[in-house]
């Protein structure tokens, strides 16, 4: 998807939040808004909201000389979430379809945000993913197309926040015992809240499938920029799952069949998923609505 008008202001949105985490000089936050300001009245429109957010970041680390300002919230996030991880895996053990409760969790993994800058009530939040209706549902679709891949199946998962990748485990657990080759990809280099390597080994992850860096610090999957070793991986996969809005954002429009699984915070994205899934835009209005969408690489 393009950059839209509504994403400038919410540069500058994240922008100050970020320098408020990062240092606590005022003249600093002044410089990095300034900056940031700067780079909106310039930024190239055509491209995804999770590429012009590079340059964003990159200027915000060099002023405030803070590369990764939500290093402590993401690893707050992570120990958060594996703290109730065996209660949702007794859950999953229990439901009448596991896989299904598994992805249900994983896609409620931005609503349960544990980041330390929110604050909500576990029991709610959790009642409301096991709840929720799909905004769009592609879930029997993509149950079908898992339980007829081959046993040794490459399946690439793309995964998208910390904490959350700690639910992303439950579902590649479920898919390994599948007899599927699960290769997880995750960021590079710090870049907002995304996972890494660390992120996803701390979720025990390679326990159960191959770990992969993307090889760029963009908070989503922009395929020119990504290396020669995860292009390999995203080409010869048997079934393509991708998590979050960020990979979402800069996949949507690819030529790859793909499903995607993410929950909706942003009015933009929602109107975007709305138009190519053929959804109401009141359906999608972009306050945490849960969508499971699967994009045969010529929907757009």
């Amino acid at each position: 998807m393009k950059t839209a008008l509504d994403c400038l202001p919410c540069y500058l949105r994240q922008a100050l939040q970020v320098a408020r985490l990062s240092t606590d000089n005022i003249d600093l936050q002044i410089e990095a808004l300034r900056k940031v300001a700067e780079l909106t009245s310039k930024m190239d429109m055509s491209r995804t909201p999770p590429e012009n957010s590079i340059a964003v970041y990159k200027a915000l680390a060099e002023i405030t000389t803070c590369p990764d300002p939500y290093r402590q919230i993401k690893k707050e996030s992570n120990q958060q979430a594996l703290a109730l991880r065996p209660q949702f895996a007794e859950m999953i053990t229990k439901a009448a379809d596991p896989l299904a409760l598994a992805i249900r969790l994983a896609i409620g993994g931005n609503i349960i945000d544990y980041g330390a800058m929110h604050s909500f009530d576990v029991n709610e939040a959790l009642d409301r993913c096991l709840q929720a209706e799909y905004a769009v549902d592609h879930s029997d679709l993509l149950l079908q197309r898992l339980r007829k891949l081959d046993t040794g199946a490459k399946l690439l998962y793309l995964a998208d926040n910390s904490g959350e990748i700690v639910y992303d485990s439950l579902v590649v657990k479920e898919l390994a015992a599948m007899g599927l080759a699960v290769t997880v990809a995750v960021k590079s280099g710090a870049i907002i809240n995304d996972a890494l390597l660390a992120d996803a080994r701390s979720a025990g992850i390679e326990s159960y499938a191959t770990l992969l860096e993307n090889g760029t610090s963009c908070p989503g999957t922009p395929l020119e920029s990504c290396s020669e070793e995860f292009l390999v991986a995203f080409e010869n996969a048997d079934l393509i799952v991708s998590k979050g809005q960020g990979n979402f954002e800069t996949l949507s429009e690819s030529q790859t069949e793909i499903f995607f699984l993410l929950t909706v915070k942003c009015p933009v994205v929602g109107a975007h998923l709305a138009e190519i899934s053929g959804t109401t835009k009141e359906n999608l209005p972009g306050e945490g609505e849960l969508a499971l969408y699967y994009y045969n690489g010529i929907n757009h």
